[in-house]
Order: structure tokens, then C-alpha cells, then sequence
């Protein structure tokens, strides 16, 4: 059979494509989970509830990955966290990571024995700190004492509400003195936890709500691909997006994510008016995008447009849109602002 004549499900099977509708069916489970926990369902994976039958039963994990006590019923298997826990055991992760480079930077003070200083790049950075992060930060206050400047970021650490200690540890990546290598121990520490975040270390380094490891390689994939085509307009508001989500700005999220498709599709239409259907409806008679999908993402702008206006709002607290809504527009949008782009570069590929 030629390789032409694809059927057209095989020609969506765009993994941009997939992308979008894994985060619709990622959107839809947490819409029912979240319906099941107003009526009262809090049951047990595969325990009845209330003559509904039973709610599916997760694969086990590799046993390779847990403890005896685990693998044998002895101790719950610890499940994938949910957008907005941080729980202790994270904390003091995220603690350990920071207390170990810190130490790395310990020198001794030439004038009081005993007692030890911050140097290298950590002064640096956490100078920085103390003075642009901390709201108490004047730089005659700062103090590079290895206890007290460990005793202070430690406590934020363990103290502070989730999106603080996120932007505290953004705030840190983003330095240009920053060690590759932390950056590196600290998405490993996201993975190791199983928070439902994800750390994009491209410049500038973005924390990235991720329900499932699959949708934050998803959505890192398509900042990648926006930046390599220089289209840093939408990149920059997917950045965006991603940090109103952890800030609890969920509107704000909606109107950033589709801020970035209509960024997209205006620079590959130049030509088009500056709003998004114009530009689709070039791109479609241009060949680039089929006219169902052009019609799906019409809905979706449609939507922003028409949910207490999100898209042209500064501060609409009375907006209809929670987490799962902005996640998935999240995800859907990265998807694709970097679909249009593959099919401007690369044209029909069935």
C-alpha cells in the first residue's frame, strides 16, 4: 500500500495532536473525580462506593522501585501528588538539595573561630536572594553566616505556602551563577517526590504543572520546539501561563496559553489581522491547517473570549475557571502553537 494513502486517523496521530487530546482526557477524569468527592466518595482504589461498583484500580509500580515494607502490604505505595501538595517529606528534599551545595561553599570566617561563611557562587546567589526575593531584604542587613543564612531558607522552605517555596526555588534556577548540576538535582528531586510539577531548565528555568510525567514532557517538548523556531512570543507566554497556574492565577493562565497560539499563528500569517481567527483562517487557506481543526481551536478561543471575557481581563475573580481549565489549556495550546508551526515548516507529512 502506498504510504500516501493513510487512513485519517492515522494522519491526526500528530504527537502534538495527541498531546491536546490526552490533556482533554486528563481534564474530564479530574472533572469526575472532583464530582465523586462533593457526593461523598472517598472510597478506597477497587472498594464499592455507595452501589456505583468500584473505581479502576491503578497499576502497581515496578516492585524494583519500592520498599520491602511496600511491596509486601505492609506500608501504602505512595501514589502521584496532585497539583498544589507540597507534603513534608518534599520539603525536606527539596532542603536536602540546597543544604548540600551550600555546604559545598562553607569557608571558614578569618576572624571568629568556629564559625563558618557562605562563599563562591552561593554568596552570590543567596545575596540575591536576601535582597530581590525576600520582602525584608535591605543588602546592609544581608549576612553570609553559614547557620543563620541556612536556619532562614530552611524555614521558608518548610513554612511557606507551595507556589512561595516554588517561586523561591524559580528565583534560584534563574541566576545566572546558578550550577547546572543543581538544576539537574532539583528536577530529579520533582521526579523522585512524584509532585505533579516538572522543571524546564531552558532558559529561563520554568516550574511546569504536570498531572502525569507524559503531559510535562508534552508541554517542555513545545516550549523547545517554539524557542528552536524562534518564536519566543509564544514560548514566553506558555512561561507565563505555567507560573499563574502556580501562583493560583487560573483565568490569568487561560488568557496566557492562548495568548501563545495566537502569537504563533500571527507570526506564521503575517498577513492576518492581530486576533487568531483571521490568522487561522489564513493559515487554513494556505494549506497548513486542516479546517476541522481550525474550527476546534476557534471553540477553544471562543471559549476565553466568552467565560466572564478571561482572554481581555486584568482581574476577573468572578471568572468560571478552575485548575483543571487552566492545566488543560495549558497543555492544549502547547500542543498547538507547536503543531501549527510543524505544519507551516513542514507542510503535509501524511
Amino acid at each position: 500500500m502506498s504510504t500516501r494513502r493513510k487512513s485519517a486517523t492515522q494522519a491526526g496521530r500528530d504527537p502534538d495532536l495527541a498531546g491536546a487530546e490526552a490533556a482533554m482526557h486528563r481534564a474530564a477524569r479530574r472533572a469526575r473525580e472532583r464530582a465523586e468527592g462533593v457526593a461523598g466518595t472517598a472510597a478506597q482504589d477497587g472498594v464499592p462506593v455507595h452501589g456505583q461498583g468500584t473505581r479502576e484500580v491503578r497499576p502497581h509500580p515496578d516492585p524494583r522501585t519500592l520498599s520491602f515494607s511496600q511491596a509486601q502490604g505492609y506500608e501504602n505505595i505512595p501514589g502521584p501528588l496532585r497539583l498544589e501538595e507540597l507534603p513534608n517529606r518534599a520539603r525536606r528534599r527539596i532542603w536536602n538539595v540546597f543544604f548540600t551545595y551550600l555546604s559545598r561553599s562553607k569557608l571558614p570566617d578569618d576572624l571568629f573561630v568556629g564559625v563558618s561563611l557562605i562563599g563562591g557562587v552561593w554568596e552570590l546567589i543567596l545575596r540575591k536572594v536576601h535582597t530581590e526575593f525576600f520582602d525584608d531584604g535591605a543588602l546592609d542587613d544581608w549576612d553570609s553566616d553559614f547557620s543563620s543564612a541556612c536556619k532562614k531558607l530552611r524555614q521558608y522552605i518548610e513554612t511557606r505556602p507551595i507556589n512561595k517555596v516554588f517561586d523561591l526555588i524559580q528565583f534560584v534556577l534563574r541566576h545566572r551563577e546558578c550550577p547546572s548540576d543543581f538544576k539537574k538535582q532539583m528536577q530529579d528531586t520533582f521526579e523522585e517526590c512524584r509532585l505533579a510539577y516538572i522543571i524546564d531548565a531552558a532558559r529561563p528555568p520554568t516550574i511546569l504543572p504536570s498531572v502525569t510525567p507524559e503531559e510535562g514532557t508534552a508541554v517542555v517538548e513545545s516550549l523547545q520546539t517554539l524557542r528552536q523556531a524562534r518564536l519566543d512570543g509564544g514560548a514566553s507566554h506558555l512561561r507565563k501561563a505555567s507560573e499563574r497556574i502556580n501562583a493560583g492565577d487560573w483565568a490569568g493562565s487561560v488568557r496566557e496559553s492562548i495568548h501563545a497560539v495566537e502569537s504563533v499563528a500571527r507570526q506564521l500569517a503575517p498577513g492576518a489581522a492581530k486576533t487568531l481567527k483571521p490568522a487561522l483562517a489564513s493559515l487554513e487557506k494556505r494549506g497548513v491547517l486542516h479546517p476541522a481543526l481550525k474550527e476546534g481551536l476557534g471553540k477553544l478561543y471562543g471559549y476565553t473570549n466568552d467565560e466572564q471575557g478571561i482572554r481581555h481581563s486584568l482581574d476577573r475573580p468572578d471568572a468560571n475557571v478552575g485548575i483543571d481549565e487552566a492545566v488543560f489549556m495549558l497543555g492544549a495550546c502547547a500542543s498547538f502553537a507547536s503543531y501549527l508551526w510543524r505544519k507551516h515548516e513542514g507542510g503535509d507529512r501524511r
